[in-house]
Formats: C-alpha cells, sequence, structure tokens
C-alpha cells in the first residue's frame, strides 16, 4: 500500500502542473462563507499549536495526495490589525483511526501506533492582517508542504499539527483566522456578508439578511429586506445563486455597484402600501444531501423611474446550509498554548482550511 500511495504521489506531482491544481475547502460549503467565530491559534504566538482532525469523506475516500493548505484571516475592526511576520513553523501529517467525532485534545492519544510524516519545516511569512471590506477574506496563509503526503481515504483519517516552538518574538495583539463552530446544542445554518452595505444612489440604498436558524435542510434561506426610506423602491428583484461571481455594475450605468451573484434565479417583491417588503422565502428541500451546499443572495432594488442609474443593489449574503438535526462531527479541532492541550466544550470547532493536492 506505502508504494502504491508513493507512485501515486510521484504521478500526481508530475500531472498537477497539466491538470491544474485542485483545491478543497473544509469543512465543505465555507469557500465563500464566512465562519461566525474567531480563532487565536496558532499564529501571532510564541508558542502555539492546533492539531485538526477530518474523517477520510472530507477529503477524499481513495487515494489522494495533499501537497498545502491555507488559511484566511477573520473579519476584524482597525483595532485588531497585525503586522506580517516571519516565524518558524512545523507541519506534520499522520493516518489516524481515530475519528473526528471520537477526538480527544491530545494528539499523542489520537495518532496512536500511526508513524508522522513532517511535511513542512522552516520559517513562514504571515501576511499582515488588515482591514478588508468584501468578505470572506482570500487563502492568503499559505503553507507549501515540502514533503506531499500521500493520503488515502480507505485507510484511515487526516490528521495535521501546525505548531511553533522557536524563541523568535511576535508582534503584540491576536492573530485572527476563520473558524467555524458547529455547536452540539444548536440547530442552524451559517450565514454572513459577502460585503457590509450596496451601492447608495441618490442617497437610496437597500439591506438585505438571512435567518441562520432557518438555512438548514427542509428550512428555507429567508430574505428581509429593509429600504433606506419607503418608496425608495417600489419593487425588489430578489435572487439567489449557487455561486459567487463578483461583478462591477458600472458598464450597466450603476457606477459603485456591484452583483455578487453567479448564475441565479429571482423572485419579484412589491413594497407594501405602508412600507416595508414582505418576507422573501426560498425552501430548501429535506434532503440530507443538501447540507454544506452553500448559496448566495442579493436583491436590486429598482426605483420608481425604472432606470437602472436610479437603482440600487443590496448587500451580498452568503449561506452554508446545515443539517436538520444537531450537527455530526466530521472535522474536529483542539490547541495548545504552552504545553497543554485543550478544546472547546459546546461542539467541533474548526479553522477554515483550503487544502491544495489531487483529491479523487
Amino acid at each position: 500500500m506505502h508504494l502504491r500511495l508513493t507512485a501515486f504521489c510521484l504521478l500526481a506531482l508530475q500531472l498537477a502542473p497539466a491538470l491544474g491544481a485542485q483545491q478543497k475547502v473544509v469543512p465543505g460549503g465555507m469557500d465563500f462563507v464566512e465562519g461566525p467565530p474567531t480563532w487565536n491559534y496558532p499564529f501571532g504566538r510564541a508558542t502555539a499549536a492546533i492539531q485538526l482532525l477530518y474523517d477520510a469523506d472530507q477529503i477524499t475516500l481513495q487515494a489522494g495526495v495533499v501537497l498545502g493548505m491555507r488559511f484566511r484571516q477573520s473579519r476584524i475592526t482597525a483595532a485588531q490589525t497585525y503586522p506580517s511576520y516571519t516565524k518558524n513553523y512545523q507541519v506534520t501529517a499522520y493516518t489516524v483511526s481515530t475519528t473526528a467525532a471520537a477526538m480527544v485534545a491530545d494528539p499523542a492519544i489520537n495518532i496512536g501506533p500511526a508513524t508522522g510524516t513532517v511535511v513542512f519545516s522552516g520559517p513562514l511569512t504571515l501576511p499582515a492582517v488588515t482591514n478588508i471590506t468584501t468578505f470572506p477574506a482570500p487563502f492568503s496563509i499559505h503553507i507549501p508542504f515540502s514533503v506531499p503526503f500521500p493520503f488515502d481515504g480507505s485507510q484511515g483519517n487526516l490528521l495535521l499539527v501546525v505548531e511553533t516552538a522557536d524563541t523568535a518574538t511576535v508582534p503584540t495583539g491576536s492573530y485572527r483566522i476563520d473558524a467555524v463552530t458547529f455547536n452540539s446544542s444548536q440547530v442552524t445554518g451559517i450565514v454572513a456578508n459577502l460585503d457590509d452595505q450596496g451601492c447608495i444612489v441618490q442617497g437610496r440604498s437597500l439591506q438585505l439578511s438571512t435567518n441562520a436558524a432557518q438555512a438548514i435542510v427542509g428550512g428555507s434561506i429567508d430574505q428581509t429586506l429593509v429600504a433606506s426610506a419607503n418608496g425608495a423602491f417600489p419593487v425588489v428583484m430578489a435572487a439567489l445563486s449557487l455561486g459567487v461571481q463578483p461583478t462591477d455594475l458600472t458598464v450597466f450605468g450603476m457606477p459603485g455597484c456591484t452583483s455578487w451573484l453567479a448564475p441565479f434565479v429571482l423572485q419579484f417583491v412589491f413594497e407594501n402600501p405602508g412600507g416595508g417588503y414582505p418576507t422573501v422565502a426560498w425552501p430548501m428541500p429535506p434532503d440530507p444531501g443538501f447540507e454544506g451546499i452553500a448559496v448566495a443572495g442579493q436583491a436590486l432594488g429598482i426605483a420608481a423611474s425604472g432606470l437602472l442609474s436610479d437603482s440600487a443593489t443590496s448587500n451580498g449574503v452568503a449561506a452554508r446550509i446545515g443539517r436538520n438535526g444537531l450537527p455530526i462531527v466530521r472535522c474536529n479541532m483542539s490547541f495548545r498554548a504552552a504545553a497543554s492541550w485543550a478544546m472547546g466544550g459546546n461542539g467541533a470547532t474548526i479553522a477554515v482550511v483550503a487544502f491544495e493536492g489531487v483529491f479523487p
């Protein structure tokens, strides 16, 4: 089996440039949805580590290879910016029998008899954490593996330990990365803005929000619309898309306005006589296979003149459809500040990671 994986790994390295790099974001569905919490490990600390454990079906159930990993910064305020710095880090990868649901804080217990492979060891330059206006941030924290890690999901689950233990100091403050918590006592989806505000046209604007608790399998994506003033937009076009595709609408006579949507479906909504709009509901099928699917929503407020130049787009909102029931733990994480390992006690918390490699 080891020889077969090694041969596959070498073949993947040869074919990767021709086939184009593959990227798999885990947890699934977080490609363009930002996680609600922030995470403060392992970056921005003198000594720190995280353990990441993924059930095989989150990576691949066949023979694949992991060539690198990327993190992204979390949304911040101006007071939470953090300068770029360089520090030594190490990443060790394992194939283990422990599942994410059975994971404990101490990686030594989860690793058991498995042998680790040091896939990265050396200086890593962390980009500065800065204010961003569109969300989520790009996966700009890049750890390219110097040793490709052959992973066969039929043989176990993927465990990685990312750590730093050198004596180099780091700037003061907190280096925040994007993360997700699957709350063990709450049935919910995940909702996050793609931007804070749509465009403002002649002082008129439109705000859109979505109810995370309803964004579940068998529930609905409920869109609530609020205009800056009654009569600003007598008609609204509310839309939903399975992808995000930012488009500058200047060429359509709407300077400063952006469409976030890939191909979409739409509903027309009419302002109530006394102002306000009815909630726009997009029912989600009861099929469990819809768990983890991400959608993007946005609305176009159509001015009374009917002209695009007088109309405005709302902010964009992304949603990851949750399970119709308490979440099943498929990936999990623990952390170490100094010598002791710990993990959250209200469900599974996991950093959002984009893996690079070949994942059949």
